[in-house]
């Protein structure tokens, strides 16, 4: 009889302390709700011209971190992918987008755009001159992951590179794999802000292609626990030469 009431009392226990796990965690999945994206220029399904500039325009509105029209997003949170696929790529009806890939997804939750851009040079080298400086070699990502981790000086200038422990190595790592794998695709380009402009390529041989472009945004979770169950947004657009 004791042995099942022992049971029968830890059973209400472990209930209990199960449940105050599930109930907070249940609480910011209701608290916290995903941002719109919305690609308003330009439009999918339109058609683009080889060697020219395409305009961009891109809103953001979370229920918690603000509206973009309102100014209440940081622009360099919202990226834009633009990936070219050529003539022989099939494209399905309806493209979705897919999740970050774990390096980008650290880049983007923290501080890296601060002092880097993709194409150009901010206070630090853009992450595709970092790409052209450093072949992917396991010797060349232990390097690179050591310098994000304790930080590094005198290697790009006199501007120092700060540490970043909060990183743990795993992620560090994975942030350099994918700067020095992906950064550097000739078929894809990724611009920061709710606005701009790209370059379309010149025709060369193909004579058609389409461009996939991809705008995202991560917020901030729920004001009740700033940080803490991040949700993205995203919009995609398809554009096919003329």
């Amino acid at each position: 009889m004791n042995k099942r009431i022992g049971l029968i009392y830890g059973g209400v226990v472990f209930c209990l302390l199960l449940c105050s796990f599930i109930l907070p965690f249940k609480r910011l999945q209701q608290q916290n709700q995903a941002p719109v994206v919305k690609i308003i220029v330009p439009k999918t399904n339109g058609n683009f011209d080889w060697d020219t500039q395409v305009n961009y325009q891109i809103s953001v509105a979370d229920k918690e971190d603000g509206d973009s029209k309102y100014e209440e997003i940081n622009g360099m949170e919202v990226l834009l992918e633009v990936k070219y696929a050529g003539s022989k790529t099939k494209l399905p009806a309806t493209v979705k987008a897919v999740p970050d890939a774990p390096g980008l997804a650290v880049i983007r939750t923290s501080n890296c755009f601060n002092c880097h851009s993709f194409n150009s040079k901010l206070i630090g080298p853009s992450f595709h001159d970092i790409g052209v400086k450093y072949p992917v070699t396991a010797a060349n990502i232990d390097l690179l992951t050591k310098r994000i981790k304790e930080g590094s000086a005198g290697i790009w200038g006199k501007v120092s590179m700060p540490t970043h422990p909060e990183l743990t190595t795993e992620e560090a790592a994975s942030t350099v794999k994918w700067i020095l794998k992906q950064a550097n695709d000739p078929n894809v380009s990724y611009y920061t802000g709710t606005e701009g402009s790209f370059r379309t390529r010149p025709a060369g041989t193909e004579k058609k292609g389409a461009y996939i472009l991809t705008a995202s945004y991560t917020d901030h979770g729920p004001k009740s626990a700033p940080g803490k169950q991040r949700l993205q947004g995203r919009d995609v657009v398809i554009l096919q030469s003329k």
